[in-house]
């Protein structure tokens, strides 16, 4: 991300099974409560048919559980890297083309946190597994750019990309006190990421760290697959 403002910009873990929204203030990193004061929105959208609206997160299981009639739509980053992400889908009886459901749910994601924040966001940080197609390269590589795609549909004007494992990396180097040589472990519900990363106070504030990652690996096996 070149030249970002802090004040716009934001990260977002868009997750199999959760997503999350995070952003930086004068010497604050946080993340933004989603849904109610909860920081974590599940990925979930529920087309309610009755009245024909979509609804999102906890309220979209609940009204699905309650036996509303409707469709229910969950582990949405699975279509990326997928055949269906050219394709379209049947939604309160029209086509939905699958990039604008993923448009439809990310779109929810900026609008809660905006809301949030108070503020607009222009810039945004994705995270994205090591591999969203295992030994495809150009999957991945579409994968990636469908992503980016729906990101500028939304209204993102900067768009980039961190590894998942590691963002959690550098969440970790700002609890440690010496040079560290760390494995993360980055278990969710589609992906199993792992890298190697050398960390340390002093790496902390360097604005290129691509020489501190000296592995990076994963496969499509998660929780939920």
């Amino acid at each position: 991300m070149n030249d970002q403002s802090p004040a716009r910009a934001c990260g977002i873990d868009f997750g199999t099974s959760n997503s999350t929204v995070g952003w930086q203030r004068p010497g604050v990193e946080s993340l933004i409560a989603l849904e109610d004061d909860k920081i974590t929105l599940p990925s979930v959208v529920f087309f309610n048919i009755e009245e024909r609206r979509p609804v999102y997160g906890r309220l979209a299981l609940h009204e699905y559980l309650e036996g509303y009639e409707g469709r229910l739509m969950r582990s949405l980053k699975s279509l990326l890297g997928s055949k269906l992400i050219k394709h379209d889908t049947s939604v309160l009886g029209t086509a939905m083309p699958f990039k604008d459901l993923l448009a439809l749910f990310i779109g929810e994601l900026k609008k809660r946190a905006e809301n949030t924040a108070g503020r607009e966001f222009e810039q945004v940080v994705l995270g994205r597994p090591v591999h969203f197609v295992d030994d495809d390269a150009q999957a991945d590589q579409e994968a990636e750019d469908t992503l980016a795609e729906v990101a500028r549909k939304i209204g993102f004007k900067d768009v980039s990309f961190q590894f998942e494992p590691i963002a959690a990396a550098f969440d970790y180097e700002s609890t440690i006190e010496n040079e560290e040589l760390v494995l993360i472990v980055d278990i969710g519900g589609g992906t199993s990421d792992f890298s190697l990363v050398r960390l340390s106070p002093e790496r902390r504030t360097r604005a290129d760290r691509e020489q501190d990652i000296l592995a990076t690996g994963g496969v499509h096996i998660g929780g939920t697959d």
